[in-house]
């Protein structure tokens, strides 16, 4: 589960620049909380028309934030969906394959982390200091960048053409989207079925009622 985790922390900072959002290009993007030349608008942002005809913001948030606030919550979200796809494809590679360590065996990932951090918890700190570490280094880009770009494209996947760097912009989030309620399942999944994901499917335990392995 530790390496696991310690590449989910990596996509902070993967892949990153080929996902800038289209509102922003090459010379123009600066300092997203000072620059009068970006009018930023949660309509005009890539993905806000995708499957809910518009702008989808139950709780009003877009509206009354500045542009500055709308830009770090494009940030968190690129940010979030990074890691969770990372996250979802952990969860499934741990039930298939484990570390040659009785630490680092077990293939549910919730339960590993607490067994971790039991057993190990030098292993424990490792990581969250290793996760700090990035956050602090995507910081300090991100505040001179637009929102989830952090420069680091060593694959050079990123397209000159700004309709192509739209669709990638657009699979992107639309898997990070879908990686966040995912990994999100998975957990509720391990806590009321007792099993991870793969094993859950493998012993098919479909469903957590009524047939007295889950809660109900």
């Amino acid at each position: 589960m530790a390496p696991v985790t310690a590449v989910a922390a990596l996509a902070l900072v993967a892949g990153a620049s080929a996902f800038v959002p289209s509102s922003f290009s090459g010379a123009q993007v600066a300092r997203v909380a000072s620059s009068s030349a970006m009018q930023m608008s949660a309509d005009g942002l890539v993905g806000a028309s995708v499957e809910t005809g518009g702008v989808w913001d139950p709780a009003n948030l877009a509206s009354k934030a500045s542009e500055e606030d709308l830009a770090w919550y494009r940030a968190a979200e690129l940010k979030h969906g990074r890691v969770c796809m990372l996250a979802a494809v952990g969860c499934l590679v741990q039930g298939y394959w484990q570390l040659p360590d009785p630490v680092f065996s077990n293939t549910k990932a919730v339960d590993a982390v607490a067994q971790i951090y039991t057993e190990r918890p030098g292993a424990i700190y490792q990581i969250l200091l290793a996760i700090a570490a990035i956050e602090v280094l995507g910081s300090s880009i991100q505040k001179y960048t637009a929102p989830g770009d952090l420069k680091w494209d060593p694959l050079g996947l990123a397209p000159e053409d700004p309709e192509e760097l739209a669709t990638l912009q657009l699979k992107e989030l639309k898997n990070g989207r879908l990686a966040m309620v995912a990994t999100a399942g998975f957990f509720l999944q391990e806590a009321l079925t007792g099993q991870g994901a793969v094993e859950q499917i493998t012993s098919g335990h479909l469903s957590p009622f009524g047939d007295g392995q889950g809660v109900f």
